[in-house]
């Protein structure tokens, strides 16, 4: 390998490295590089016995895959060398085992045989506390084995391939804690704009994107965060700019609590929060604030199962729970379900003695107060 060749290749890793999908083609590049016909990098976690296999040239099909994640990786002498040997420290085969014994080992006689895997030069790789990784580059039997060169040329690389495969496994992790983030921003029964601080709305969930869209005390104008009532503008602009600036530094205010009066209806009421450095990453890493949103008219009572799994009241409890969680009296709420004020106050009894509670003042103070009851509305 020139150094035009290793060149491109390390270029290669570092670019796998941040693409969400980079190294599934990483090891055919590895693979061609070493003139070898076969190339696998393993993942093994290090509280468990499981491997997979993130990385591999075609030879792999669906059933190498499945034999060797649920029962090869247990029995492949070269990873038992390698962890020997030491994390970091690049291996040929014949150092690990002869190949005449390797020739005889169910791992080349029920698995090799039949992809072409059998010379090797490899090592076992860091990634983090809670995981290994492991790279094999494979010849067929009939092929050379790799030489001395070969192993040098891979030592130069592992560095690199080391360096790019932990920071593929970091930003996937950040990944994965950002779209964490987002489905719960998504779950929430309040809504959560973050903008930057002109007021560029760069998310929202879903149910302030539902009150964005009605205008009703709150709207987007060319892409950024408006009052309904003009009047209502000033104070909303300064409290986003307050939570720039305080992130920058400049300022020890920060956002607060701003009621939006609307044209219609009660008013809204936006909590500002100052956002962290790159809270949300990706392309929100402009953030400056968390507007939460609460509209009244969206509130709902928690849904029947939430009411049943909580307490332990039947359907019919359930509903009637959820009523007076809307405001129904009793009266109303045996007229609008059909039953009689007599079967109401049973259920309601029933309701008190398994909560608990002996009002419903006190039952709607119980059930309002959780903050977990309160995701699970009833839409």
């Amino acid at each position: 390998m020139d150094i035009v060749q290793f060149s491109a290749l390390v270029e290669s890793l570092y670019e796998a490295a941040v693409a969400p999908m980079g190294w599934q083609g990483i090891s055919t590049r590895i693979a061609t590089a070493f003139n070898a016909g076969s190339c696998a990098l393993q993942i093994r976690d290090t509280a468990a016995p499981q491997t997979a296999i993130t990385s591999f040239t075609d030879n792999y099909d669906a059933k190498s895959l499945s034999d060797y994640e649920n029962y090869f990786h247990a029995r492949d002498p070269y990873v038992e060398a390698g962890l020997k040997a030491g994390i970091g420290i690049p291996l040929l085969s014949h150092e690990v085992i002869t190949e005449r014994d390797f020739l005889k080992s169910e791992l080349y006689y029920d698995f090799g045989k039949r992809i072409g895997v059998c010379h090797l030069v490899g090592a076992m790789l860091p990634i983090n506390a809670s995981s290994i990784g492991g790279i094999g580059i494979h010849r067929a039997h009939d092929r050379p084995v790799f030489s001395p060169e070969d192993k040098q040329n891979f030592g130069l690389l592992l560095p690199h391939l080391i360096r790019a495969l932990q920071m593929h496994h970091r930003l996937n992790g950040i990944d994965r804690q950002r779209q964490i983030g987002f489905e719960a921003l998504e779950a929430l029964g309040i809504g959560v704009v973050a903008v930057n601080e002109f007021g560029k709305v760069l998310f929202a969930n879903r149910v302030a994107s539902a009150l964005l869209q009605t205008g009703q005390g709150i709207t987007i104008s060319q892409g950024h965060l408006r009052a309904e009532i003009a009047a209502r503008n000033p104070p909303l602009q300064k409290a986003m700019q307050d939570a720039g600036r305080m992130r920058r530094g400049t300022s020890i205010s920060a956002g607060g609590l701003i009621a939006l009066p609307r044209r219609m209806g009660e008013p809204l009421s936006l909590l500002i929060c100052p956002a962290p450095a790159d809270a949300l990453g990706g392309d929100l890493d402009g953030t400056t604030a968390i507007i939460f949103v609460n509209n009244p008219d969206s509130e709902r009572s928690p849904s029947h199962a939430a009411l049943m799994s909580q307490f332990g009241l039947t359907p019919a409890e359930a509903k009637l729970a959820a009523g007076l969680l809307d405001g129904d009296q009793l009266e109303e709420y045996a007229s609008r379900s059909g039953v009689s004020l007599h079967t109401v106050k049973t259920q309601l009894k029933q309701v008190f003695a398994k909560t608990g509670c002996t009002r419903q003042a006190e039952f709607i103070r119980l059930a309002l107060s959780n903050p977990v009851l309160r995701l699970c509305r009833s839409y």
